[in-house]
Formats: C-alpha cells, structure tokens, sequence
C-alpha cells in the first residue's frame, strides 16, 4: 500500500568525511570502507555504513523529522530488549553533532529483509509460520504496560495524557479535517460520513482501552524485518520505535492488518492464535475496533502538508472502506 508514498523532507546528503566522523565518536580506531542510503523509513535519515574493523556493519541514523524523539527511542531499544523484542541495539547516541547538528545514533546492523518486500515471494504456508512468530512478538511488546494512554518523554513516563476513546477520536478528525487541510483532501461529503460514522460506532474503542500497553504506533511491513530460521521465515528486529506511545494495542493491529496482509486470512488466523497463546488480549469485536482506531493515522497522513498524491488516494480509499464495513 505504500507504494508511492514520498519523503516528506528529503533525506540528508553525507560525504565520506561526515560520515567518518559520526562513527569515529564512537569507534574511534574504525575504518570506513563504504556506506550507503538504507532501505526504508520515510522521516528521518537512515545510512548502511559498512567497516573495516569490528562490529564490521551499523546503521547510523540521522533524526530530522521530530529531533526529541532521538532519546525516548533510545530509552525504548533498552526497554523492549529486556522484555525479549527483536530489534538493532543502539551503540550509540547523541543529543547533537557537529555534522548536522541534531541528535544521531549509531545501531547495530541487523541482516534481513522487509516484510513488505518478502511478501510477494512468500507461499500461504511460510506467511502461517512467520504470522506465529509476530503474533508472540506484538504480545510481547502489548505486555508493557502503562498506567494510562499518552506520549512518553526520554525518561519513558507519560509526558502527555492522550483519549484515545470515541471523544478523543471527534476531537481529533475535527482538528485534522475542520481546522486542518485534511477536509480539504478528504472533502466535504466523504468528511461528513466520517464524522457521523464516528458517532456511531466510535465508542467501539472503550472496549480495548483498559490495558493501555506499550504500541509500536507504525507497525507494518515497513518496519518488521524478517530472516531465514531454517525453512521459517522469522522477525529478525522489529525497527523505528520513534512514533511509540501508550495506547491501545488496536492502534498497532489496524495498521498491521492494511491491505495486503489483511486480506490472507490464513495470516490474521495464525497471527491471532499466537498472540493470544502468548498473553495477548483480544475483544471479540477487535477488528472493527482496530479499523477505527486506524483512522488516527489516516487522519495524520491527510492533515500533513507533505501528503503525496498516492498517500492521499489510499488515505481516501481507505477510509470509504472503513466506513462502508
């Protein structure tokens, strides 16, 4: 679904010199033999910087889009490697530099393919093994728990409280679609059916809010990185942690189950049982509830003055959809 999809700032440009001088801060004796742009991540800048001295390969990442977010994603790789999530352990990071200027980090490289790029490759039956192997990862992450829904600060407490029931929804397509350039997108018909839809079957979202949890918040196939394990394929890091918050753990099934993987139900059945085999909790509407609470992020994407066209028609079509189960 994202195909099309663009950048909403372009990424940074680094010389050889730049980039020496990023990793030397934290290896200094290290000898770069090459680097280039890494695969994926659409906010912020991501280079495959390859050495000739242990660890050998790292990802160094540059945050442009939101700098604050550098340290609670910092703080959040050494929460959720304690509690056994996949993901590139940080091995350095910093506040600033003197290349850029804003905060950088320097992660482990971690080999692999992206979900999204593996799919079309894959047989229902290799899709059914790596469904369990997620289903028991996203259970793992839904275990940390909070003691309300909000954003979290560096120190990983709720910075600020967030309502993420039917009222809290309003209020937020009012802000994106009435006060902000998303209705203009959206338009004046498909925008009234949303909000009516809303006040219909927004209070749905009480019903998985009482465990607020931690939530990977861009949880797809952009950001699951998988690998061989024998014949299996398996998650090899879950990656991004920067949108994470506390929430409801619909926030990260809605955005999982977009189209493609959504369609093979072979994949929701197999994802579904692991996770609940795993501690995970599912009410019985939970994919009606997790519909809804995607249009958080549909939302977002229309309100954003960088929206490509594609973001927009998928947003649009997406949306119709929702509103028309």
């Amino acid at each position: 679904m994202r195909e099309g999809w663009q950048r909403g700032e372009a990424a940074l440009a680094l010389d050889k010199d730049q980039v020496e001088r990023l990793i030397h801060e934290a290896f200094p004796a290290a000898r770069l033999r090459t680097f280039a742009p890494a695969l994926g991540g659409m906010a912020n800048t991501n280079i495959k910087v390859l050495l000739a001295d242990p660890p050998h390969a790292v990802l160094l990442r540059l945050y442009q889009r939101d700098p604050a977010q550098a340290a609670k994603e910092a703080a959040l790789n050494r929460l959720v490697l304690r509690h056994g999530v996949p993901t590139a352990r940080f091995l350095h990071a910093a506040p600033a530099n003197e290349v850029t200027g804003g905060p950088y980090a320097i992660l482990e490289w971690v080999e692999g393919s992206r979900l999204e790029t593996a799919l079309t490759g894959m047989t229902d039956a290799e899709l059914e093994v790596l469904a369990q192997d997620i289903g028991r990862v996203l259970a793992r992450i839904h275990g940390i728990g909070f003691k309300e829904p909000g954003f979290l600060d560096a120190a990983l407490q709720i910075a600020e409280p967030v309502d993420l029931g039917a009222d809290g929804l309003r209020a937020f397509l009012r802000h994106s679609f009435v006060e902000g350039i998303g209705g203009e997108r959206l338009g004046g018909a498909l925008t009234a059916e949303l909000m009516s839809f809303v006040d219909r079957e927004g209070e749905r979202l009480e019903a998985w809010l009482d465990r607020p949890c931690l939530t990977h918040s861009d949880f797809n196939g952009s950001n699951i990185l998988i690998r061989r394990a024998g014949t299996a394929w398996v998650v090899a890091a879950v990656l991004d942690w920067e949108f994470a918050f506390s929430a409801s753990p619909a926030i990260d099934f809605g955005n999982l189950l977009r189209q493609p993987l959504g369609s093979r139900q072979s994949f929701v059945d197999a994802l579904v049982a692991a996770y609940e085999t795993a501690g995970g909790y599912l009410p019985p509407d939970w994919q009606a509830i997790a519909r809804i609470a995607d249009l958080y992020a549909w939302a977002d994407f229309l309100a954003r003055p960088t929206a490509s066209p594609a973001l927009i028609a998928d947003a649009r079509c997406v949306i119709r959809q929702t509103i028309g189960r």
